[in-house]
């Protein structure tokens, strides 16, 4: 998802929603703050993982042909 298909969908939304992320092992927190980042694209096929990396503190990619982009991450 793009910034502006998740700006249109939340314009639908009451504005006082709250929301949230999940929790490491249950529940959900709420998202109070984010961080731009490096995204590695389809770099895991294990089910247990997201199928994107996120590179941190200039981690070089897993994958050299990889692509990168920008991101946002909610936290």
């Amino acid at each position: 998802m793009k910034v502006k298909e998740l700006i249109e969908v939340l314009s639908q939304l009451d504005p006082e929603l709250m929301v949230v992320v999940a929790g490491y092992e249950g529940g959900v927190n709420e998202v109070d703050k984010y961080e731009l980042c490096d995204i590695e694209l389809n770099v895991n096929t294990a089910w247990y993982y997201g199928k994107h990396e996120m590179l941190v503190n200039g981690d070089k990619p897993l994958n050299k042909d990889s692509t990168i982009v920008k991101g946002v991450r909610l936290i």
